[in-house]
């Protein structure tokens, strides 16, 4: 039996998406994983959208944070309650205050280390 299977591409800015997989990752998820579970939860219907929104949105105090660890912490809060709504348990996340090219070539010294290549 063949599965009808459907891709979806978003454009965005690269740095966006290099620093969104990056906190991705520190919460042991992926984009891929994130995706399919929000596009699970809005096909039920309902108050599923509402829900989210409410979840992401910016007036929960984000858009008004300067100091990088608030803004960590408001992060992991943020994927705790999308993770709650997901049905995902994503664990905390430590504040990782690097420049996000030394968080990047770590992840991909990771990544070659496993693939057994480093």
């Amino acid at each position: 039996m063949s599965a009808s299977i459907a891709q979806l591409n978003v454009r965005m800015d690269r740095e966006l998406k290099e620093r969104g997989d990056a906190t991705l990752r520190l919460a042991g998820s992926s984009p891929v994983k994130i995706i399919r579970q929000l596009w699970e939860r809005l096909a039920l219907g309902g108050d599923a959208y509402k829900r989210i929104m409410e979840v992401l949105s910016p007036t929960q105090g984000a858009a008004a944070v300067d100091d990088p660890q608030q803004l960590v912490a408001h992060s992991a809060s943020l994927f705790q309650e999308l993770g709650a709504f997901l049905g995902e348990d994503l664990p905390a996340f430590e504040a990782d205050l690097r420049p996000i090219s030394e968080i990047l070539e770590e992840a991909e010294w990771e990544l070659l280390d496993q693939k057994e290549l480093a």
